[in-house]
């Protein structure tokens, strides 16, 4: 399948979709965008944030993009990020959403590279999966960055518009409260949806502490790290990756114009990047592509 793209490369790019099992029995559904006519490009994994997914606004344009510039990239649905694999177009699946936590979408990266680093015959030929990269999103940066430190696979690491404060997410309600009632309702603010988070995503975060704690861990991340942030984010503040900044002395910090999505929404109608998104993918390339 041919997709649309924000530059004119004149390359012939393959997409396909690909599912296989998740961590709780509900499947990982992704997409692989490469040029065909490449041989052993680097891998790069794009992980979706809060209320978010793969086929949201213009993440096909954005794959597209890498892929022209010799990426073999990879965007991914967390198996419970509420979106089924019946309909990738919106989240229909409260209850999947409801209970899905930080534990479940590290494990949920973890199986999606395995499968990458496989010897699988398909792609094998394509991938070189000896410089495998991450990029996350708002509360996916959160899940990225703990995945780079507790795997040593991942070569570098970008986040966009990335949230940092992980405790924002386990003290949605008060702990008695959200207790006892047992799940506490998140509004999605496009769809003006609620979605019931249950208190095990808090009870997750309580019981896996040393691994899901990002303020404390941050500071042993070694790999190189690129931080992208909108001036104008009213929902990640561009405190977020300043912290991180300081915390790791060799990242790169971009600031650049933008909102929390750098112009772009769901659905998306044209075929080209909004211009503040168009610049955090070219800085990403640009940093992907260092030796």
């Amino acid at each position: 399948m041919l997709l649309p793209t924000s530059k004119n490369y004149n390359v012939h790019t393959f997409s396909e979709e690909r599912v296989i099992e998740g961590a709780k029995s509900l499947p990982i559904t992704f997409d692989i965008t490469f040029n065909p006519d490449n041989r052993k490009m680097p891998v790069v994994v794009f992980c979706h944030g809060y209320k978010g997914f793969k086929d949201w606004g213009p993440w096909h344009l954005v794959a597209k993009t890498m892929a022209d510039a010799g990426f073999f990239c990879v965007k991914m649905n967390f198996s419970h990020n509420g979106v089924a694999h019946t309909d990738l177009t919106d989240i229909t699946d409260p209850e999947a959403f409801g209970q899905n936590n930080f534990s479940l979408e590290l494990d949920d990266l973890g199986l999606l590279i395995d499968w990458l680093t496989s010897d699988n015959e398909e792609y094998r030929h394509y991938m070189d999966t000896d410089d495998l990269s991450l990029i996350g999103h708002s509360r996916g940066a959160i899940t990225v960055l703990l995945k780079t430190l507790e795997d040593e696979r991942v070569r570098r690491v970008a986040t966009w518009a990335g949230a940092f404060n992980i405790k924002k997410f386990v003290e949605l309600e008060d702990d008695v409260t959200w207790r006892e009632k047992g799940f506490v309702d998140v509004i999605n603010g496009r769809t003006k949806q609620s979605y019931p988070v249950g208190y095990q995503f808090k009870q997750d975060y309580i019981d896996n502490n040393e691994r899901l704690n990002l303020q404390a861990q941050i500071k042993n991340l070694d790999q190189p790290l690129l931080l992208v942030h909108g001036d104008n984010d009213d929902v990640a503040p561009i405190t977020n990756s300043e912290k991180i900044n300081m915390a790791i002395k060799h990242a790169l910090f971009l600031k650049l114009e933008g909102n929390h999505t750098f112009g772009a929404s769901h659905p998306w109608e044209s075929d080209r990047l909004p211009e503040d998104l168009e610049d955090v993918v070219n800085e990403t390339i640009e940093f992907l592509g260092l030796e």
